[in-house]
């Protein structure tokens, strides 16, 4: 991905922050059946609740919308994210939640945040995997296997490759993205199905656990062997 792009992805985060949540209940979704994503985000919400342990880093975190289901498996939380208005609209949530005594805000790119390794029991990533060419996906990998304590836990929350998705969406590739007050922005993106996550996990060696597989989600948790 270049410069360019990266950086008109990064100014469509910024802008879509104060909506994106609505994305969870089927609001201005690419596929237009709400059910889908209430189901879907149920689902994941019902795994992240038993997901989490000791010092906890979120890369990604977007709004933090998926903490409020694990953070209360964890002592300490990391929340990495490269969007000041996504980091914005998570530091209101974790206010809200009264967690801010245990959580720890990095904002920045993270391949360029120093991280000491073996620091971490667990690691949510987000919505951020997709978005990378298959040579950065394996320079986030070997970073994040870095930083991940042996047998530490990993879930991944992204999106699914599906039937559904295929009538609206291309599996890989730059795509277009609408705001709701109708500004456009292009965006790098890759859907995955079970096989795409089987084949990352085995590749990345981590001990596959547990996995749901949505129309338009998906969560996979797994244990990092090093």
């Amino acid at each position: 991905m270049d410069n360019e792009f990266k950086q008109e992805m990064m100014s469509y985060y910024d802008e879509r922050a104060g909506e994106y949540d609505k994305i969870y209940i089927g609001e201005g979704p690419a596929i237009p059946e709400p059910d889908v994503y209430k189901n879907d985000v149920k689902k994941i919400s019902n795994m992240a609740s038993t997901f989490g342990k000791g010092h906890l880093i979120d890369i990604g975190c977007g709004t933090g919308f998926w903490l409020p289901y694990c953070e209360r498996n964890c002592s300490r939380i990391t929340l990495i994210d490269q969007s000041v208005k996504m980091f914005s609209e998570c530091e209101k949530r974790i206010d809200g939640l009264g967690l801010k005594h245990k959580c720890h805000f990095v904002q920045g790119d993270f391949f360029e945040i120093t991280l000491r390794n073996s620091s971490f029991d667990s690691a949510v990533v987000g919505f951020f995997i997709s978005h990378l060419s298959l040579e950065l996906e394996e320079a986030f990998f070997v970073k994040l296997k870095k930083i991940l304590k042996p047998n530490a836990r990993l879930m991944v929350i992204d999106s699914a490759w599906s039937r559904k998705r295929k009538q609206y969406r291309k599996k890989e590739g730059l795509q277009k993205r609408v705001l709701n007050d109708g500004r456009m922005f292009t965006v790098y993106k890759r859907y995955f199905d079970k096989s795409d996550i089987d084949e990352m996990f085995k590749k990345y060696l981590f001990k596959f656990e547990s996995s749901y597989i949505g129309d338009v989600f998906l969560a996979v948790i797994g244990q990092n062997h090093q």
